[in-house]
């Protein structure tokens, strides 16, 4: 796998786990259902920064950049740092 898992104080477990499920998805090429695990994750866990994150770059690899961009506008107004990321990643 080409990221680590780190549990994250705050954000229920079940969150984190469709989070890496959807990671997973991620590195087949599955985007698709990383969303689908993304969206699980959210509905447990609304303010999960990260989750709302790496759904819009998911979002973005399948053309959907109005949704990408709304989801990665949540993200960093969670968490001001990731906009950063979001710039290194343009």
């Amino acid at each position: 796998m080409g990221w680590k898992y780190i549990y994250e104080k705050g954000v229920p477990i079940e969150a984190q786990y469709l989070c890496k499920k959807a990671m997973e998805m991620v590195t087949t090429g599955n985007m698709e259902s990383a969303v689908k695990y993304f969206r699980q994750a959210l509905i447990i866990a609304p303010g999960y920064s990260k989750a709302l994150f790496e759904m819009g770059t998911c979002l973005e690899n399948l053309g959907l950049h109005d949704e990408a961009a709304q989801r990665y506008d949540q993200a960093i107004r969670l968490e001001p740092g990731l906009k950063e990321m979001r710039e290194k990643r343009l």
